[in-house]
């Protein structure tokens, strides 16, 4: 194995991405409003289902809403988790069918 194949996966950029934008820049009053939800899709939660997870909030089209792929919220062997509005928000833990991604989105819609 190359030295750069074994570099490549240790050093492999991390999978936090958005799927959807819905502020760029603009604001500190339209930064606040945003709503954010965070699936992790690290070994632990994939396991668990997190790609459907992330694919059931992709699907209900929430309008005003970031949803991000992250790559762990440290939480592993109770996933898939998800964290809402940003770094200090509450983690939900084994959100897995459409029922749990609803009550995550009402909870985040009460919060905000």
């Amino acid at each position: 194995m190359s030295s750069f194949a074994l570099s490549s996966r240790v050093f492999r950029p991390s999978l936090k991405r958005s799927r959807v934008c819905t502020t760029s820049g603009g604001s500190t009053a339209a930064r606040a409003e945003a709503k954010e939800v965070k699936v992790c899709t690290n070994k632990e939660c994939k396991r668990g289902g997190s790609k459907k997870t992330l694919a059931l909030f992709e699907a209900l089209g929430l309008e005003g809403v970031e949803i991000v792929e992250i790559r762990c919220l440290g939480e592993c062997g109770m996933g898939p988790n998800v964290q809402i509005n940003g770094d200090d928000g509450p983690i939900i833990n084994g959100v897995k069918t459409e029922d749990d991604v609803k009550k995550v989105v009402d909870r985040l819609m009460m919060e905000s």
